[in-house]
């Protein structure tokens, strides 16, 4: 962002003037070369859809673009591309790189923005939680590694933020999405034992994202991660009560402010006695240089200068005692208990911090926690233990709660006989997933949705409960895959669904040549009585062809008419295109 507009030697001289710089010098980081790699704009990076059947046609075709993959992300799931982000070499890099993306093969995603899921480590994990979801990269990175039993709840409050949440589960035709629209801080809650595994990658200051946007070396202040502090503490804490005993948090920013990292992973502790710090070893990351997180830091003043801390807490907009490290804090506070402040200073070092120059990234700061299972023998989340317990002998019973449902766009499990219609048009294999309708379309989950999300019941606050077969208090907005539209009584599949559902077809395909194909991509008119069997010469309706390229099937969706049409956008037809060695669609000639 903005970066086209300075020369390396104004960008230069931004970096050593700039507020962040004095930051950079109290964390004992090399200024020198901290500048020099944070001025440099980033290289494209991205992650492959590692769940469509023509992945390895992807690599390949990244492979002859230059690409090579990023070797502490395992599988070959993540490249890194030969060129800066959003500034391809060629024409046809830039549209081989747009198809690949438009059309869920690839998502761009910085390098470094993958690392709170991968230290994650998803593995027996059902229900992950994303606190701050949107774009999404991080949301779709875990839905790919919980298939086929596993579903991410990704949460945003903010309508056009959730709306690209929207579309990059779309893009990637990823069943096992549930989009939530609340606010982190007071997020609803799911039906016992809770989540999980949560992910917070917070609000902040961005104070590590200068490889991408200029803007940062103007506008950072130190009083940014102080005002963002009380959010970030706030979302983290009410993930630590939602996570049940065992499970995993991981607490992320893309800043390098100690305010804004090691001291909110220090209150965390402070009101969430029963979390621990996890640590992140090099051997689930081979290949990448972290450091350790900080247990001591220095506070700056608006001027960039480092504040003394004696026996009292200067006079310093927005400045809080939590914001002090550890060490500083049992200077000032007496109240501060001076074991626990000692040992918290000994833990803040498992949490890493990721620099520019060490592996040609941005910056970012990541922590792993997890509940104690021996600190709540409960076996539930601590949201679900109430304060104050009951006496003996009380008689009091949780009451049901019932909530209004409807509305148009609400989501309800989709009735038998719609579900058979489908079943049976399509022939489909439905075991372990769920049904449901939202309008006139037809969605699909992994069948955990309804097993711990929807129909059990979900107790508040006061341990009354609330009605079961709904996903209140959670406000869902869409659930898993819209596979299938209503089309005047007739069932059509949606061909940016056809990834969720190829697996499950039956017998209704019908294989067709790559030169018919061909045919079809160049809008050549074929007759359905030359195309289809005699036993559909009077069929009219949707289809789904298959064809063998590049050794795995590619299916299309299509229309039968008089005539057959193809019912795929320009990006699918592109893509088709490339693998039978056709120009793009752009540059065909047209008689």
């Amino acid at each position: 962002m903005g970066y086209e507009l300075w020369g390396e030697d104004e960008l230069k001289s931004l970096a050593e003037n700039s507020m962040l710089l004095n930051l950079v010098k109290t964390l004992g980081i090399d200024a020198e070369k901290w500048t020099d790699s944070a001025i440099a704009i980033l290289p494209e990076t991205l992650r492959v859809t590692g769940s469509r059947s023509d992945v390895t046609w992807t690599k390949q075709e990244l492979r002859k673009m230059g690409g090579i993959p990023i070797p502490w992300m395992p599988g070959e799931q993540a490249w890194q591309m030969p060129f800066s982000r959003g500034k391809p070499p060629d024409d046809y890099t830039k549209r081989m790189m747009t198809i690949l993306h438009d059309s869920g093969r690839i998502t761009r995603q910085e390098a470094a923005s993958m690392l709170p899921v991968e230290i994650l480590a998803i593995s027996d994990e059902t229900v992950v939680l994303d606190m701050c979801a949107a774009p999404g990269s991080k949301t779709t990175q875990v839905a790919e590694k919980l298939l086929p039993n596993g579903f991410v709840i990704a949460n945003e409050p903010v309508p056009s933020r959730a709306n690209m949440l929207i579309s990059n589960r779309a893009r990637l035709a990823l069943h096992n999405v549930l989009i939530n629209q609340q606010d982190g801080r007071h997020i609803g809650r799911i039906p016992e034992p809770g989540y999980d595994a949560i992910i917070a990658d917070v609000p902040c200051s961005g104070s590590a994202t200068t490889r991408k946007n200029v803007k940062v070396w103007e506008k950072w202040q130190p009083l940014d991660g102080r005002s963002l502090f009380t959010l970030q503490v706030t979302i983290a804490e009410r993930g630590a009560r939602a996570l049940r005993p065992g499970g995993k948090f991981v607490y992320s920013t893309c800043s390098i402010d100690p305010v804004e990292n090691e001291a909110v992973v220090a209150e965390l502790l402070r009101r969430c006695p029963w979390m621990e710090l996890v640590e992140i070893t090099e051997d689930s990351l081979p290949g990448l240089k972290l450091h350790d997180g900080l247990s001591t830091w220095d506070i700056i003043d608006d001027a960039g200068r480092v504040v003394t801390i004696s026996d009292h807490i200067p006079r310093l907009s927005g400045l809080k005692l939590a914001h002090l490290s550890p060490l500083q804090r049992q200077s000032v506070d007496a109240h501060a208990d001076r074991l626990e402040e000692e040992f918290i200073a000994s833990q803040l070092p498992l949490s890493k911090r990721l620099y520019h120059m060490d592996n040609d990234t941005g910056g970012f700061f990541v922590a792993l926690l997890r509940h104690k299972p021996t600190a709540t023998p409960e076996g539930k989340a601590r949201v679900y233990i109430p304060k104050r317990k009951l006496g003996k002998n009380t008689g009091w019973q949780p009451r049901t709660l019932t909530v209004k449902t409807g509305g148009k766009h609400a989501i309800f499990p989709a009735k038998a006989d719609e579900i058979e219609q489908v079943t049976e048009q399509y022939q489909l294999t439905t075991e372990g997933l769920h049904w449901w309708r939202r309008g006139r379309r037809l969605n699909i989950t992994p069948s955990t949705v309804f097993e711990r999300i929807y129909h059990p019941m979900c107790p508040n606050k006061e341990g009354n409960l609330w009605q079961n077969n709904t996903f209140h208090p959670l406000k869902i907005i869409h659930a898993g895959m819209p596979c299938f539209v209503n089309n005047k009584g007739a069932w059509r599949t949606r061909q940016e669904a056809i990834p969720a559902i190829e697996r499950l077809l039956g017998d209704v395909v019908l294989e067709i040549s790559q030169a018919t194909t061909t045919s079809l991509l160049n809008d050549e008119a074929i007759l359905k009585q030359d195309l289809l069997p005699d036993s559909m010469s009077d069929y009219s309706g949707p289809l789904i062809f298959s064809t063998v390229i590049e050794g795995h099937i590619a299916l299309v969706s299509a229309w039968s008419g008089t005539w057959i049409s193809l019912m795929i956008g320009t990006t699918e037809r592109d893509i088709l295109r490339v693998k039978l060695g056709l120009p793009f669609e752009h540059e065909r000639e047209v008689d």
